[in-house]
């Protein structure tokens, strides 16, 4: 009987200490499952966490490279509308210089067409061989003919005619006749009683001789001839230069 009493309580110990045994044990389980658990949860959530930083990384990344090209867009744009605007400007310059240029071509124009030339100062004396002193004092040029100041001397002996023919009649250029370098003729006026010029023996004469016309534009020289076709006393005063 106390051997059963025993061994019985041996028994109930030994179950005891296993339950125990396998309480603990899965406590221990449960702990580590929770310990797994809550490792696990803080991996996902480290996950999470690690996504959402990437997420937002790249987000920021995106953010600075589409800042960045709006940057640049913007940068290229002002460059374009500087260089836009400078050519304008270049171009606008350009256009203002042409049109400097050209009122200033058309002014010079106007100008030149306008302009006469300047009194021609000469002073050139010629003796012919009979006797007879002419001097060419000047020619000046208006706005409708050109005017020549002369004086002359006789000391031939004889009455002289300084323009035999007279005024220029038709075909006829008359008795002094004046024609610049490029074959223009401007005729010889005068009233009808004082065209030929006549000098008396000793006599000693100043005048002045007009021309119809306004100079050319392009003439650059005169021949004035008194007496011309070999009519005696001719003068010949050549290439007289016109100063613009």
């Amino acid at each position: 009987m106390p051997k059963r009493m025993f061994l019985l309580c041996f028994i109930v110990l030994l179950t005891g200490m296993i339950a125990v045994a396998c309480g603990n044990q899965e406590d221990e389980s449960g702990s580590q499952g929770d310990g797994e658990e809550a490792a696990s949860s803080q991996e996902d959530e480290s996950d999470e966490n690690n996504q959402a930083d990437e997420s937002n990384e790249d987000d920021t990344q995106n953010d600075n490279e589409v800042d960045s090209l709006s940057d640049a867009s913007q940068g290229s744009n002002g460059q374009n509308d500087s260089g836009t605007d400078a050519s304008s400007e270049e171009n606008q310059g350009a256009d203002d210089d042409d049109n400097a240029s050209a009122s200033t071509s058309n002014s010079n124009s106007s100008s030149n067409s306008n302009e006469l030339p300047a009194t021609i100062e000469i002073n050139e004396q010629v003796q012919h061989e009979d006797g007879i002193t002419l001097t060419l004092e000047q020619i000046a040029f208006e706005e409708d003919h050109i005017t020549v100041d002369f004086n002359a001397e006789n000391q031939s002996g004889f009455d002289q005619t300084l323009a035999s023919a007279g005024r220029a009649k038709g075909s006829n250029l008359g008795g002094i006749t004046l024609q610049d370098d490029t074959g223009y003729d401007y005729r010889y006026v005068a009233d009808d009683d004082s065209d030929r010029i006549q000098l008396e023996d000793q006599e000693k004469v100043t005048g002045t001789i007009s021309f119809a016309g306004r100079i050319q534009e392009d003439a650059q020289s005169l021949t004035l001839i008194f007496n011309p076709n070999n009519v005696e006393p001719q003068f010949d005063f050549e290439d007289i230069e016109i100063e613009w």
